[in-house]
Parts: C-alpha cells; structure tokens; sequence
C-alpha cells in the first residue's frame, strides 16, 4: 500500500493483470504534493486477500479502501484490467469518484478487441509470461520494450524467486490470472461508461501494426457508439506499458483531470 498525503482531489492509482502497485512508481513521482493512493490487488504483490477474482470483486476492494479513509471524489486512474476497475467503481460508487482516467484497457469492447468466443479471447489475451526468466532476463526484455532503467524494480516487484535459484516466477497464481482474464473479457465497457457522469479520458499505446490500429479503434468506437458518449482519446507512441514508457505523459493527464475536478469543470 501506497498513501501519501497531499493536496487536491485523491489521485487513486490502480495496476494491470499479474503486476503490482509499483507499476505506477515512476508516475507517483511526477505528481508532487499530491494525495497518491495505490496498493496490490487480491491476489498480486503482497496482498493476503485472495479468492473472487472478478473485476467487480476489485471494485468493490477499492470502494472499501478509500471508505476505511474517509475519502471521496477521487481521481482514479487504471492501467489494463485497472482500467476497468475504475469504471466498475465510478458505476457503483459515483460519489468516491471525479473523474476516470483509462490507460491501455477498460473502453475498448473486449469482443472485438479479442474475440467473440472464449477460447479464441483466452488464446489472444494469454501472455507467455510463465517462464521463469532471471534478473537480468527481465533487464534485457525492459530494454528492449524501450523502458528506462529507473521501470526496472517495478518489473520485478512482479515476481518472487521461483525453486530453481536464480529464477523467477510471477506472484499471482496462473488460476487467479486466468479467472480475472475471463472477468475481464465479460465486461460491458459502453453499459458502464453510459453510467458514469464523471469525466472520462482514455490514453492508448498507438500500434505500429495498420491492422492492430484499426481493430482497437473499432472496439474504441462500438463502446463509445453505443453508449452514447465520446470521451477524450490521447494516442502515444509506445506499447502496452505506458505508465513506465510515458510517466511524464500520463501524470499531466492525471493532473490535468484532477485540476478539472477542483474547479468542477
């Protein structure tokens, strides 16, 4: 767990599948004197609470962290699966949340970013991420996603030393990953984000590929469509890992939902 007080609207930071809350330690850093809350969900890092993988169960943790608080009105801001999260929350809890911020997850219509069956979605969403590389494996894969050096400890504060020394293995359970990918390709992002009144603001790794590009808007643009709401849409170059490629970036955006918050604008 991450609380460190400060000023303005709470800014809740929320990490992705198999990662933990240090994913947003490059982030935390560019937003000084700000209220910063981010902790490990079930299940991932050092959280002791397992069982109920389901977005809606990670919702409802949230909720209970920021009411132990006293907190509300909070700026909340998810990565991946921390994307849907968020909005989970912001329907459920509207008064604990200002606004939405949606970083490479959430909006996009899952059936159509990975598919409409799913066994065709698990075999899309499935990351080959059970190996159990070394420390410097990882240091060289960081290297070559473009990361700095400083993302480093946020990688590998995702895995604990496996049996064989030297060796590393993710610290959440293969079945809690694979109920929680399940969870997510359930979800109806454009019911959700026609629900929300907060404002909402979506950051998106822009994909080299063409095809890639014009299937993630497509799934952008059903759940938009469909809800009957546009949201802001900021494209970075980069891949999935934007709080560590674009840490600068994403804090201005963060900020800048905060500062509209505050003036309730």
């Amino acid at each position: 767990m991450h609380d460190r007080r400060g000023s303005g609207p709470p800014v809740v930071l929320l990490h992705g599948l198999a990662s933990t809350h240090r994913w947003w330690d490059l982030v935390i850093r560019r937003l000084p004197r700000r209220r910063v809350l981010c902790w490990d969900h079930r299940g991932h890092g050092q959280s002791a609470v397992t069982g109920g993988y389901r977005v809606e169960a990670l919702a409802e943790d949230a909720a209970a962290v920021l009411d132990q608080r006293g907190l509300h009105g909070c700026v909340v801001a998810g990565h991946s699966m921390g994307a849907a999260v968020a909005l989970q929350l912001a329907v459920r809890r509207p008064d604990l949340v200002s606004g939405v911020c949606c970083v490479e997850g959430g909006l996009p219509d899952p059936r159509i970013l990975f598919g409409d069956h799913w066994n065709t979605a698990h075999a899309v969403m499935r990351n080959d991420r059970r190996t159990e590389p070394t420390a410097s494996t990882l240091a060289a894969w960081a290297r070559g996603a473009g990361l700095p050096e400083a993302a480093l400890p946020a990688v590998l504060a995702n895995y604990q030393p496996a049996r064989e020394p030297g060796r590393l293995r993710l610290r959440l359970d293969r079945g809690a990953e694979t109920g929680l990918a399940y969870s997510l390709w359930c979800q109806q992002p454009a019911t959700l984000l026609a629900a929300i009144n907060a404002p909402v603001t979506a950051v998106m790794a822009r994909p080299k590929h063409s095809g890639q590009l014009h299937r993630l808007q497509a799934a952008l643009c059903s759940t938009m469509t469909r809800s009957g709401r546009q949201v802001r849409v900021v494209w970075l170059d980069g891949g999935h890992h934007l709080p560590l490629q674009h840490p600068a970036r994403i804090a201005g955006i963060i900020k800048d939902l905060a500062d509209r918050a505050q003036s309730g604008s």
